[in-house]
């Protein structure tokens, strides 16, 4: 919500940080400044990237899916990365897969 503010105004059809040839400690900096000017934890793009990616595999996204988004050369990539979230969903289901057992002994 509170990124989302920060785009406020700006084109939809035109990439957002992009105007030149621009390298990521440029996008970084600028990130910070906006951040800091809206009161909000600092964060970089590749923070931004991560965050991006957590928040789909909790939606539910597909590994697959996800592994496709972040332009990984293989889902074993995804999966070295995102194993934290990856055994997170897992004990959820084995919860859920418990509860639902206990409904029908």
């Amino acid at each position: 919500m509170h990124f989302s503010n920060l785009t406020i105004g700006l084109p939809k059809d035109r990439p957002m940080f992009i105007r030149r040839r621009i390298f990521n400690s440029t996008i970084n900096d600028y990130l910070k400044r906006k951040c800091k000017d809206a009161g909000i934890p600092v964060i970089s793009i590749h923070g931004l990237r991560h965050t991006h990616a957590s928040l789909l595999l909790f939606a539910g996204v597909s590994i697959a899916s996800v592994s496709r988004r972040l332009g990984h050369s293989n889902i074993t990539t995804t999966q070295q990365t995102y194993l934290h979230i990856i055994r997170e969903l897992e004990n959820k289901d084995n919860h859920k897969m418990m509860q639902f057992l206990a409904t029908i002994l």
